[in-house]
């Protein structure tokens, strides 16, 4: 989702806990009833009764700064075309209790959703159930199909967030930001970009079952550990699948649904790529297209005629692999100096960026202090190399170092190397620096780290890691000054 690349960690997260608010005046051809959670939550759900001969079931599943109330007309068409449709209030969400987009896990979504299907099931006795899950919803659909298995005849998929057009290392931000601030606002979706209809977007603005308020960093970190999941357990998505995206998505990355349908075990896969359209892909302009298709594949999974998938769109999406391998580390400790035995403070910040694919290009931000020496290089000019998980790399660029009489200019190049192993991930950096004064300054400086807690996979493409890091470096100035250097800090590790 683009609102991990404006991961803002601002003032306190805005989350009431409000209760459920019923719904004085339900969509027409719907009535609304309460149920509640297995903790005891209250949730607002919709039914809409067929008005033609019924052939199946289908549940809708919205999304994020959404509620079930906005899919009326969707619903109204799915009744006249002989489904039963059933749809709820996420908690936090529409008319729904609890805290503003910010439940205590995210996995009670999935719960939630689990239970729902349940007492759909139970009220559909034999007949086919169909689930549609929006934006969010769509990862909450698709988890809930792998997690609990219910009785589905078919899942589709509209916009879901299976995978997130931004930098890797944002991913360790929002997991490091979820555990350590997490109801600090991160999740922030502008309403301008689920449609290309501005009308929509203003809808949107004046609609008060929907939350403007950022998510806390909490839910954001839920939804992409919940897709880590969903792609672990990929082989349990058997029943037949259709996604749907648009090529103008800002919010979700259409990529994470072809390489669902590419991926998925399921015999019966089908992909709708539409160019131009945004994320709401049933509330766009072209939303009728949408609604047809999702209808017609519907009609043909219950006796219908059979339709044609379209051809596997071959085109660039937002969230193909950009081949980015991105770390940051920041460490604080104490070096000891091997010439007068004296301790002091010794810290270190690196920030390392490369694109190998498996060769391109390298460059290194480091700044670090030991002893009473410091050095800070820019080194934009380099290269890396990238074999299986691990990427080594060097480069060249200038410094400014402690001299012989103060701050001064040098000449800086390095090695840069990571190597996850494990339940841990493996650095190592070595820095050199000679100053440009007549009577030069050499420093030499190598690190090693070792971060606790190893990289995950989140899509097929993507890792990230962050935890704690325990460094160790020893430092030479004028190749006769040296000192040990101990440290500890974080490092946060992305690579697509």
């Amino acid at each position: 989702m683009k609102w991990l690349a404006a991961l803002a960690l601002v003032a306190c997260a805005h989350t009431p806990d409000l209760r459920l608010r019923p719904d004085p005046s339900p969509p027409a051809g719907s009535t609304t009833e309460t149920i509640t959670a297995r903790d005891g939550t209250q949730l607002l759900a919709r039914h809409w009764v067929p008005t033609a001969t019924q052939r199946g079931v289908l549940v809708i599943m919205h999304g994020l700064k959404d509620h079930s109330d906005r899919y009326a007309a969707f619903a109204t068409e799915a009744a006249a075309r002989g489904y039963a449709v059933y749809a709820f209030d996420l908690r936090g969400h529409g008319r729904s209790a609890g805290p503003r987009v910010d439940p205590d896990d995210w996995a009670d979504y999935v719960g939630d959703l689990d239970a729902f299907l349940e007492l759909v099931e139970s009220r559909e006795p034999g007949r086919p159930i169909f689930l549609f899950g929006h934006s969010m919803g769509g990862a909450i659909a698709a988890r809930t199909a792998e997690l609990h298995q219910p009785r589905l005849a078919g899942l589709i998929l509209s916009g879901a967030a299976l995978a997130i057009d931004a930098p890797p290392l944002l991913i360790a931000a929002t997991r490091m930001a979820g555990t350590l601030t997490p109801h600090v606002p991160a999740l922030k979706l502008a309403n301008r970009d689920f449609s290309s209809d501005p009308a929509a977007a203003a809808a949107m603005d004046k609609d008060p079952l929907i939350e403007q308020s950022p998510g806390p960093a909490r839910t954001a970190a839920g939804l992409v550990d919940g897709i880590h999941h969903i792609w672990a357990d990929l082989d349990r998505l058997t029943m037949p699948l259709l996604a749907l995206h648009g090529t103008a998505d800002r919010l979700t990355a259409p990529a994470g649904s072809r390489m669902l349908i590419d991926r998925a075990p399921a015999a019966d896969r089908t992909l709708h790529i539409y160019k131009d359209l945004f994320h709401d892909l049933v509330h766009e302009p072209k939303g009728a297209e949408v609604r047809a298709d999702i209808l017609a594949w519907l009609d043909a999974h219950t006796g219908g005629p059979a339709v044609a998938a379209p051809a596997r769109y071959e085109g660039d999406l937002a969230g193909d692999p950009r081949g980015w391998t991105q770390a940051v580390e920041l460490a604080a400790g104490v070096s000891r100096s091997l010439d007068d035995s004296r301790t002091r403070f010794g810290g270190d910040l690196a920030v390392a960026l490369a694109r190998p694919r498996p060769v391109g290009w390298h460059g290194v931000l480091a700044a670090r202090w030991a002893n009473t020496n410091y050095a800070v290089d820019l080194r934009p000019l380099g290269i890396a190399l990238r074999f299986g998980g691990a990427v080594v790399g060097v480069s060249g660029g200038g410094a400014l170092a402690k001299g012989l009489s103060g701050p001064a200019f040098a000449a800086a190049g390095g090695l840069w190397y990571e190597q996850p192993l494990g339940p841990i991930h493996f650095g190592l950096r070595a820095d050199y620096e000679r100053t440009l004064e007549s009577v030069g300054h050499n420093a030499g400086f190598l690190i090693g780290s070792v971060r606790l807690g190893g990289d995950r996979s989140y899509w097929p493409h993507a890792t990230a890691g962050v935890g704690p890091v325990i460094s160790g470096a020893y430092e030479c100035v004028f190749d006769d000054i040296c000192s040990v250097v101990a440290l500890v800090g974080i490092e946060l590790y992305g690579a697509d």
